[in-house]
């Protein structure tokens, strides 16, 4: 990893998930791309057009200036945590905020966008915000989402929920790789209603054998939901990480009833990856 697109607007939400985009960014050796998506108004198709280009001039700058006396805060919160010396680029980009964060993934190479969510009820608008969705449906890059009650004091223990089938090598590689510069654990947790996947568990057991990975089967017929949040609970997780394998990813694997009751689990961050094609 090398490059990481941190969206802002430069509140408090934000600026929480600033320190896990810089963190990460320490951990993987990379660039931090700092964006900031403004919109422009539309002005009334009647008024002159020199009336029009004084309206969208006078914004723009005004935004710039505001984006600019935003830097040395952002530079102080780097500084703060001991973490100056990474390189940062701003940017600063009209539009919609999921079109701009696509364009920088495709013409920059990112690999990991950290995004913050907003509220008491993070991990609900971590899921189920119109924005976050979008990015997480129409990008390719993994996507770090941290809710503002997260506190970053080093990640020890990482939740990757799998199946245990092929497509998640790719994944589980990844946070091996953030794991081992950590000293961290990566708990593979499968969550299931059947004795299912046992095969499969010890083909990945002696596949990564030498890795700092434990094998987990969570066997709860009637409350899974419940099962993956007692695993957190208990395991003192700090990100839980998934695969989105289709666009009703959410909707199947973290429904409405889940998200509710991972509100009182604000404080994890979730890491989503995309499914990986055979």
């Amino acid at each position: 990893m090398k490059k990481i697109l941190f969206p802002t607007d430069f509140s408090e939400t934000a600026n929480n998930a600033l320190v896990y985009a810089l963190n990460l960014a320490e951990n993987q050796n990379a660039e931090l791309y700092v964006l900031h998506t403004y919109s422009a108004p539309i002005v009334n198709g009647g008024y002159s057009p020199e009336l029009v280009f004084t309206v969208y001039e006078s914004i723009e700058l005004g935004t710039f200036e505001n984006f600019k006396d935003q830097i040395p805060a952002i530079r102080e919160i780097a500084e703060r945590h001991n973490l100056g010396h990474i390189p940062m680029k701003f940017i600063l980009k009209e539009g919609f905020l999921v079109t701009n964060i696509q364009d920088i993934v495709k013409e920059e190479n990112i690999d990991v966008v950290v995004m913050g969510t907003n509220g008491a009820s993070g991990i609900d608008k971590v899921l189920f915000g119109s924005n976050t969705i979008n990015v997480v449906s129409k990008i390719k890059t993994p996507v770090l989402c941290v809710p503002i009650d997260a506190e970053f004091r080093g990640i020890k223990s990482i939740c990757f929920t799998t199946n245990f089938e092929e497509k998640d090598i790719d994944t589980l590689y990844h946070m091996i790789e953030i794991a081992e510069r950590y000293n961290a654990i990566v708990h593979c947790v499968n969550i299931n209603n059947k004795n299912e996947n046992i095969e499969e568990l010890q083909i990945w057991k002696e596949r990564f054998n030498d890795e700092p990975v434990q094998f987990h089967i969570v066997y709860n017929e009637k409350d899974a939901e419940k099962a993956v949040l007692d695993f957190i609970d208990t395991n003192q997780i700090d990100v839980v990480a998934s695969v989105a394998r289709h666009k009703t990813f959410f909707e199947k694997i973290f429904g409405r009833s889940f998200t509710k009751k991972l509100t009182y689990h604000s404080k994890i961050p979730v890491y989503v990856f995309h499914e990986q094609k055979e």
